[in-house]
Formats: C-alpha cells, structure tokens, sequence
C-alpha cells in the first residue's frame, strides 16, 4: 500500500486479498485507513469529531440482500445497502461500544460521542442486522460489554436489545414487538 498526498485527500493505493484487484481509493484527510491486529483494515479518526457530526458520508445502491455482497448493510426486511465501490466506509469494523451510528436516510455515519483523533471509527452491526448467518464473526473489540459473538439482532438477550434500542434501525425493533 502507498500513499500519495495531495493537498485535500490522501490516494491510497491497496491491494485487496479477497478480490486479488487493486483499487485506488480516495481518503479525506479527515480519516485514515490502518492496520488493526486481528481485524484487518480499519477506518480511523484523522481529526478530533464531536458527538452527532457527521463523520462519513457514503454512496450505496440499494439493493435486494439476497444479490447482496458481505460487505452489504441491511436497512430493512429485505434490502440491502450494497456498493460497487471502494470507499472509506468499507473499512469500519464493529464494535460493542461503536463510536458511530449509521443514518440510513442522510446516507452517513454520525458521531455518537466525542471521537479523538486516531481513534478507530466504529460501528454496531447488530443495529442493523437481523441474523447474520453465515457471516456472524467472533468478535475482538475488547469492550467491557462486548458480545464475544456477533450473530444478528435476534440473538441478543433482552437486555442487550435495550439498550442498542436507540440505535437500531426501524425494522429491527418492529421484530420485537
């Protein structure tokens, strides 16, 4: 991987493993994309952000799930927040204590507290997974109420629900009723 500067973004050049293609990928100077042991890449603060700022915007398709890539969101029943590009939202791991939420309708991530500079931007997967199937992962954020398995939604205890219940998008919630 290199970088190149300029005088508003960073060109990352990077090879990607899974699809053995080099993709060219431009980075606000706002955020930075970096190595995490154990993760993989991961999108980090390149300035200090306060809580409810808008950290990253995204552009996605909308896609049915089932034609859907891994790398996809879900948003609701049977759709599917889905891009054909490679773009700096694409490294944002999850975390039990996430330090972003997603917007579906402003299409962005929003701060959900003060985030520091070089800290990894993170988000909830399960405020917006049902059931993740063969995707759910062991997880290695390291939060004091981490999940130790990410699943989907539906796998949580009560509790748990509760307490992402502000986050979670609509037809998450509307399953619990």
């Amino acid at each position: 991987m290199f970088v190149y500067r300029s005088k508003n973004f960073y060109n990352m050049r990077m090879r990607i493993k899974q699809r053995n293609k080099i993709f060219d990928l431009w980075v606000p100077r706002s955020l930075a994309i970096m190595y995490v042991w154990g993760k993989g890449l991961g999108l980090f603060a390149g300035r200090n952000f306060k809580k409810g700022e808008t950290v990253t915007c995204f552009r996605a398709d909308i896609v049915p799930c089932a034609h859907a890539s891994d790398e996809s969101v879900q948003i609701d029943e049977r759709r599917c927040f889905d891009t054909k590009w490679l773009t700096p939202e694409a490294f944002i791991n999850h975390g039990c204590a996430p330090s972003t939420m997603l917007d579906v309708h402003g299409y962005r991530y929003v701060a959900l507290r003060n985030i520091k500079k070089n800290e990894e931007i993170t988000f909830d997967y399960l405020t917006t997974d049902w059931d993740l199937g063969r995707q759910a992962f062991r997880c290695r954020c390291g939060a004091k109420n981490c999940y130790g398995v990410v699943r989907g939604f539906k796998y949580l205890t009560h509790r748990q629900q509760e307490r992402i219940k502000p986050h979670a998008l609509p037809y998450l919630l509307e399953k619990i009723r």
